[in-house]
């Protein structure tokens, strides 16, 4: 009786432990889904992240992005932001923006067996986009277009 009331209480810390460890990791993945990017025939989900902790974490660990959505990553001031595939599972398309919203830098279908390569624009860029592989080609993303999207 003794030894399963200690079976019980190493169980019950146990799961305790689990359950502090995973909403900590959920509280650093702020987002604010309330971004929409509008483009010509629809409007896609924007997964906003602006503090440093959950733009280092980014997709990083996601099985997928749905497919009307993408992550926006806005930063403080215009630098030259680097992009790796740490920890991803899923190959994207990568867009830098400056503080315009026009594309200075792509990167097409980045697999996640890229990692450590990190990705960078030669330019200064204020945001950045990442979407599902081929969301550049489906939706005649280039160099030089500007984005309309919204914080909300």
């Amino acid at each position: 009786m003794i030894q399963t009331r200690i079976l019980v209480f190493a169980l019950a810390g146990a799961v305790l432990i689990g359950s502090i460890s995973i909403f900590s990791s959920l509280n650093a993945r702020v987002y604010d889904q309330s971004a929409v990017l509008s483009l010509p025939d629809r409007e896609i989900s924007l997964i906003v992240v602006s503090n440093s902790e959950s733009r280092m974490h980014g997709l990083s660990g996601m099985e997928s992005l749905p497919e009307n959505s993408a992550m926006l990553f806005v930063f403080d001031e215009s630098d030259k932001y680097g992009i790796w595939m740490k920890d991803m599972k899923f190959p994207l398309d990568i867009f830098w923006l400056d503080e315009n919203k026009k594309i200075i830098y792509l990167e097409r279908n980045v697999s996640p067996q890229t990692y450590p390569k990190v990705f960078a624009p030669s330019q200064k860029s204020l945001y950045v986009i990442e979407a599902n592989a081929g969301f550049a080609e489906k939706n005649n993303l280039k160099v030089g277009k500007v984005l309309n999207f919204t914080q909300k």
